[in-house]
């Protein structure tokens, strides 16, 4: 009897663990594609890049990179949900009597310190954008869009209005990313030698009159 009690709690605490497990063997290989993608774009260039490289160089068969990204690009803005999630956390953690357009500004220069971390990555993302029309269609179309409207909601939501009624929250989100691209455009210019969460404060700054 005391044989089968340990052995049932030798598969409960291994049906606990392995969960963790496989999701830091899936976190792992999900980074390993990001940086070898990475690196392989800045080396030889977006379209020369396919899927069947980068899976080869992570040492992983090509079915297992597309269960992590559904294609380059979206490999190559690996960091996406993460930043999503991080500008929404931020956006609800402003207090109540904050001005929505500061809780907005605070949001969005989330966004900006994870560039400001991870420059290489930031600046690979911008030239590519500037390169290849797929890339830039990629990052208005999915990745600002869907940034956009998650802020749309969360505005609507602490304004307590209907986004399809009222055009606030859309508006200043829309506005806020305007800003945002328009930085980016700028930094890339620059190659990356200006600083960019003072390049976004100023962009940002139009959003002022919003406010009053």
């Amino acid at each position: 009897m005391l044989s089968r009690y340990g052995d049932l709690m030798t598969d409960i605490a291994t049906d606990t663990v392995e969960p963790g497990r496989r999701a830091r063997k899936k976190r792992q290989t999900r980074d390993e594609l990001m940086h070898h993608a990475a690196r392989l774009f800045a080396e030889r260039g977006f379209d020369a890049v396919t899927t069947e490289h980068i899976a080869e160089a992570a040492d992983v068969a090509q079915r297992t990179f597309f269960r992590h990204f559904p294609s380059k690009e979206a490999v190559l803005y690996g960091h996406v949900d993460e930043l999503r999630d991080t500008m929404t956390s931020a956006f609800a953690s402003r207090p109540p009597e904050e001005h929505v357009v500061d809780a907005v500004r605070f949001a969005v220069a989330t966004i900006a310190q994870h560039y400001e971390a991870n420059p290489d990555e930031a600046f690979l993302q911008a030239r590519l954008a500037a390169e290849f029309p797929t890339v830039a269609a990629y990052a208005r179309a999915v990745v600002q869009t869907e940034w956009e409207h998650e802020l749309t909601a969360a505005i609507a939501t602490r304004q307590g209005v209907d986004p399809l009624v009222d055009p606030f929250p859309e508006v200043l989100a829309g506005a806020a990313f305007a800003a945002f691209r328009s930085v980016i455009r700028r930094w890339a210019s620059t190659d990356g030698e200006d600083d960019f969460g003072e390049l976004l404060d100023g962009s940002l700054d139009v959003l002022a009159a919003l406010a009053d």
